[in-house]
């Protein structure tokens, strides 16, 4: 555990670096001040639909995965590159624990600065029309997404040195297009995993308290969702099972390759 937790450690630091943290906060925080000055300058029931339409694909589709496509990638990826991963190597640690150890790291910083973003958001939504009911939701809703893109991006980050140009390829055809064109594989969305926990918490699992809400919030919802039901559990195990196959894969990876020389 102690060295679970060493490496987790020596990561965050090296992850989260002065002029890479600056760069990653200013975007994280890009749909806040797009809020703040779009809400000020209009209804309450425009500003909740903009926010629901328009910031949260924002933060959960764009801002979120960028910020962890550069760090998820750069967990493993830049320790290859450099070399200096046959160190992690000859210690007596299973290739899984490390696996593990940098995907808790790289979710932790990513989290650290996308969840930032998802805060300020949340403020500004309270600031434009009173209301801080949305808060616990689109934090939740950051989380989940983080992971499943960190785990996603850091097997792409450890095969090869264009991780970050494949996972923007993949963000824009699959995530952006295609399974927005397509509900038979939205349910494949990593950002809409963490919509439908957001929703979940909103309108309850399955709608399940969507009787409760007004027909504009349930409309707008199932516009955000392009049919993946809402559910914070499932989105959950979705990405946790992500995170699994990407630790066991990177495990097999890094016993088949020589990572001492």
């Amino acid at each position: 555990m102690t060295r679970f937790l060493a490496i987790i450690r020596v990561t965050l630091l090296q992850l989260i670096g002065r002029r890479r943290s600056i760069g990653l906060l200013v975007l994280a925080a890009v749909p806040a001040v797009i809020l703040l000055l779009v809400g000020l300058n209009q209804p309450d029931r425009e500003t909740e639909e903009f926010f629901r339409l328009g910031v949260l694909p924002l933060i959960l589709g764009v801002t979120v995965p960028i910020i962890a496509i550069i760090l998820g990638s750069s967990s493993l990826g830049d320790e290859r590159t450099h070399k200096t991963i046959s160190y992690l190597a000859l210690r007596p640690i299973r290739r899984e624990v490390i696996a593990a150890a940098k995907l808790v790291a790289a979710w932790l910083a990513s989290f650290l600065v996308a969840g930032s973003g998802a805060f300020l958001a949340a403020v500004a939504l309270g600031i434009t029309v009173g209301s801080w009911d949305e808060m616990l939701a689109i934090m939740v809703a950051t989380a989940i997404s983080t992971l499943g893109f960190v785990a996603v991006m850091q097997v792409v980050g450890y095969i090869t040195d264009r991780a970050v140009v494949i996972g923007l390829a993949y963000l824009l055809i699959w995530e952006g297009i295609v399974t927005g064109a397509a509900s038979a594989v939205a349910t494949t969305s990593i950002w809409r995993m963490g919509a439908s926990a957001y929703a979940g918490i909103v309108a309850g699992d399955h709608w399940g308290s969507a009787l409760g809400l007004e027909a504009r919030v349930v409309a707008d919802l199932e516009d955000l969702l392009a049919g993946v039901l809402p559910g914070v559990w499932g989105a959950l195990l979705k990405v946790l099972g992500i995170s699994v196959v990407s630790i066991l894969a990177l495990g097999y990876l890094m016993r088949d390759r020589d990572l001492v020389n």
